[in-house]
């Protein structure tokens, strides 16, 4: 009896079955087998090869650092000196403002009493600071103390224009400046800062000591216009007073007692009269010269304070170039420490 095909298909179906699962079992052992090959050959190559050694930073060599810090002084000079000018401009500014003003206090009945007052007592130069350099030391002080800024930025700028030019090897271009350089570079600007700052010079060029040459010349420029003037008025109101003592007392003969007040009034009145002439002559032939006497004076101040600043620039150029010294020194005692570092130990053991 032949079988049937359905019976041929069930003895096929359990051979296949297994066939399959046999191909399956190898194919996820290959690929497990592989992965852990894959593993193992990556944990070799991590153990045998080292991670790759953290290039050192770069160090810029001594004297090219040298040559940069003695330059970067000089080059903030420069750019410094050119701004003293426009400086002072703004600093004396209030002072040629005030100068129209004096004049017309000068050439005014209460000014003359007031100048010719404080010549007496010895305060004429005071009321000189008062009225024509009001606020002079303050205004000084803030204009030095943006010259230094403007020093400092422009060492700053200047420093890293060389760091820039510096010729570095191809292999090193990318790597960070080294901590030895970094300090110094750090220890030169701080140093533009605090080497003799221009604003604590502010009392030596704005001070009583500078200052007074100009007030001290304009004191004796007044006093000798109120003695000239008092010479002028001498002759005019030794006949103006009493001629107006005299025309007071006959125009008041009839009051009585009273009269002798009225010829006071009179002769105070003419006093005062020869005093306004004779100030509004004087002012129309001589306001314009005392004016340009007065500017010509305060031009000559403003010209010795430039002078000093500009010393003064100079002996922090010279601080600077000390200084630069002294932070090369230190740049060399931190290389020689860094090497006793990285040098290994080479005493000689102790004998058994």
């Amino acid at each position: 009896m032949n079988p049937s095909p359905n019976d041929q298909e069930s003895r096929r179906t359990p051979e296949i079955t297994s066939g399959s699962n046999t191909i399956s079992r190898f194919f996820w052992v290959t690929i497990l087998m592989l992965a852990a090959l894959t593993i193992v050959l990556a944990l070799i190559g991590i153990l045998r090869n080292p991670e790759p050694a953290v290039p050192e930073p770069f160090e810029v060599p001594e004297t090219t650092l040298e040559t940069i810090l003695g330059t970067v002084a000089k080059e903030a000079q420069k750019v410094v000196v050119p701004e003293i000018g426009p400086a002072m401009k703004e600093v004396y500014a209030p002072v040629y403002e005030a100068i129209p003003k004096y004049a017309d206090f000068h050439y005014s009945v209460l000014g003359e009493y007031t100048e010719l007052t404080a010549a007496v007592l010895g305060r004429m130069e005071s009321q000189i600071r008062d009225q024509l350099f009001h606020e002079f030391e303050q205004r000084t002080t803030t204009a030095l103390e943006s010259l230094d800024k403007s020093y400092v930025e422009a060492y700053r700028n200047a420093l890293d224009k060389e760091l820039a030019a510096v010729e570095i090897p191809e292999e090193q271009r990318s790597l960070p400046i080294g901590e030895m350089t970094r300090t110094a570079l750090e220890d030169a600007v701080n140093r533009a800062k605090t080497t003799l700052p221009l604003a604590t010079t502010a009392a030596v060029v704005a001070g009583s000591g500078v200052l007074q040459v100009t007030t001290t010349i304009i004191a004796k420029k007044i006093a000798a216009a109120i003695a000239a003037k008092a010479a002028l008025k001498g002759a005019a109101k030794s006949t103006g007073i009493l001629g107006g003592a005299g025309g007071g007392a006959l125009l008041c003969s009839p009051a009585g007692p009273v009269a002798i007040l009225c010829g006071v009034a009179g002769g105070i009145a003419a006093w005062f009269t020869v005093d306004v002439v004779v100030i509004r002559i004087d002012e129309y032939f001589n306001r314009d010269e005392f004016e340009a006497e007065l500017r010509a004076l305060v031009d000559a101040d403003k010209a010795r304070k430039h002078r000093i600043i500009r010393k003064k620039l100079d002996e922090k150029a010279a601080r600077m170039d000390a200084a630069t010294k002294e932070i090369m020194k230190g740049f060399t005692l931190r290389d020689l420490s860094s090497g006793d570092r990285d040098t290994p130990d080479k005493r000689p053991e102790p004998a058994q």
